[in-house]
């Protein structure tokens, strides 16, 4: 008798342990489908115009993913998804936070808005490097290595893995950007550039050229002392245009900033920006939000043109 009691609290503890963990499996089953689902619904909020609305809707995913990511920490798809999803969410809403708080003295709500994109980008650089080390677990210890190391390193990437890529050294660069009063984070930029060199290599067309985007800013907001260099900034520009048939109001928008301004050409700075203003919001009918963002940070940049070049600038003209 004791030892059919012994045997059956042993059949109980197996059946128990078999249905634990089938509920284990199907719950991750069901997340990582969750996850397929989000990837595929995340074109909705590039058609979005309603800054508003794509606002609280982005928002509120940065959370779930960190949650999901509790319970499928494996799930590749899911690191690059968390990845661009603080990334882009960090420059197109919390930096323009940032930037209106600046434009109209409100100091206080510029810091914290810095101080969360500058959360929200490491965040998003995390996860896209738990991304890239599952294709290579050697690539975070290259970041720390001589500059052959990492190019030996960045070979091994390969076109399907420029999601990852891209997301990950973008919000390292906009992080660095943010905090370019601490001189040792300035060293990090040359990992930057050669992981977004790679994505050009492997495939320039991703994310609207965003690559391309980002050597436009890397040339553009450095003097010429520097390595700043207008020429190229236009060479880049000039590639984005290639890939969006001119759509892509970005480009337009980093080429007010990052060449008009640093040539202190106003006219075409207002130009520009005017062009932007004037935009249809289906211009570019895939990505709504990024013309949306764009005519809104234009309208506010021509508004702050006496600012930024001086009133005597105007009245000379």
């Amino acid at each position: 008798m004791t030892n059919f009691r012994v045997n059956y609290l042993y059949v109980v503890i197996a059946v128990m342990s078999s249905i634990v963990i089938a509920g284990c499996s199907t719950t991750k089953l069901t997340v990582n489908q969750t996850v397929k689902v989000f990837a595929k619904a995340s074109k909705t909020y590039d058609k979005e115009a309603d800054l508003m609305l794509a606002d609280a809707g982005i928002r509120s995913n940065l959370k779930t993913f960190e949650g999901l990511r509790e319970i499928v920490p494996e799930n590749q798809r899911l690191m690059t998804l968390t990845a661009r999803s603080f990334a882009s969410y960090a420059f197109g809403f919390v930096e323009d936070k940032m930037e209106a708080a600046a434009a109209v003295g409100d100091f206080q709500t510029e810091s914290e808005m810095r101080a969360r994109a500058i959360d929200y980008y490491g965040r998003s650089k995390r996860s896209g490097l738990r991304a890239l080390s599952k294709v290579n677990s050697k690539f975070p210890d290259a970041l720390d290595g001589a500059p052959e190391k990492l190019e030996r390193a960045l070979k091994g990437f390969k076109k399907k893995h420029v999601p990852a890529l891209f997301w990950t050294a973008y919000a390292w660069g906009r992080s660095i950007n943010l905090q370019q009063d601490n001189p040792m984070l300035l060293v990090d930029l040359a990992n930057v550039e050669m992981m977004m060199r790679r994505v050009i290599e492997l495939d320039e067309s991703f994310y609207f050229g965003g690559a391309h985007l980002f050597f436009s800013a890397y040339y553009g907001s450095r003097s010429p002392q520097l390595g700043g260099n207008p020429e190229k900034v236009k060479q880049h520009l000039q590639k984005v245009d290639e890939i969006n048939n001119g759509k892509f109001q970005f480009s337009k928008l980093f080429l007010a900033r990052y060449y008009a301004y640093p040539l202190q050409d106003r006219a075409l700075y207002e130009q520009t920006l005017q062009e932007i203003v004037d935009a249809p919001i289906d211009v570019f009918p895939e990505h709504r939000i990024s013309t949306a963002i764009a005519k809104a940070r234009a309208k506010r940049w021509l508004a702050q043109t006496d600012d930024v070049f001086g009133e005597a600038d105007a009245r000379d003209e």
